[in-house]
């Protein structure tokens, strides 16, 4: 996998996630059901504020 410093800048800026007082970036790496040219995929879990009194959900970016 390759990825340009600015890229890598943008998504360190707005997917990180904090735990503990720790952050991280969460991401999963998948296997297409249909391979095309590709057979893997990788996405970039981000938190999600649910509303009123609920807790946070990860999304897939």
């Amino acid at each position: 996998m390759s990825i340009s410093r600015e890229k890598l800048e943008e998504i360190l800026k707005d997917h990180l996630v904090d735990y503990d007082g720790n952050e991280y970036l969460v991401f999963e790496v998948a296997s297409l059901k249909e391979p095309d040219q590709s057979t893997h995929t990788a996405y970039i879990s981000k938190k999600v504020a649910e509303p009123k009194g609920g807790k946070a959900r990860k999304t897939k970016a």
